[in-house]
């Protein structure tokens, strides 16, 4: 953004608010010493002002080509979630593994009947490396798309 007033203008606008204010001062009575010290401040504020940004520039962007929806914003807080995951263990067994488990729980009572994953019934319906994924604190996060698979089964 640019500023109100080039460096040059901006100057010139200080000094003048400032003379101003010191020959204000001196025709209230004020002693010139005192007037010019007071005067000073005025200058600088002056100064300070005119180098401000414009607050009006209008910032000519088009408008957002799709609307964000819930879905958006669920998908990208998923993805951020599961790129720490991949970074950090703990990140994937504190997070990204128990809403995974509460998926798969609820799709077992679904479908099948089965209270939880630590049912011996749900290793044999998960198959072995869903079920470690699920259960296992030390179970790494898998590549995205053997991830995918292992959602897919799910």
């Amino acid at each position: 953004m640019t500023p109100l007033a080039g460096l040059g203008r901006a100057c010139v606008l200080a000094v003048v608010a400032a003379a101003v204010t010191a020959f204000a001062l001196t025709r209230f009575g004020a002693p010139v010493h005192w007037a010019v010290l007071c005067a000073l401040p005025a200058g600088g504020v002056a100064l300070l002002v005119a180098r401000l940004p414009r607050a009006t520039d209008v910032v000519w962007s088009p408008p957002p080509a799709h609307v964000a929806g819930a879905t958006t914003t669920q998908a990208s807080a998923l993805a951020g979630r599961l790129a720490e995951a991949a970074v950090d263990q703990d990140r994937f067994a504190t997070r990204v593994q128990p809403r995974l488990r509460r998926l798969a729980e609820a799709r077992l009572r679904q479908r099948h009947g089965i209270p939880d994953v630590h049912d011996p019934r749900a290793a044999g319906v998960l198959g072995p490396e869903l079920h470690r994924l699920l259960t296992d604190p030390t179970a790494p996060l898998p590549e995205p798309a053997e991830l995918v698979d292992l959602l897919e089964e799910l």
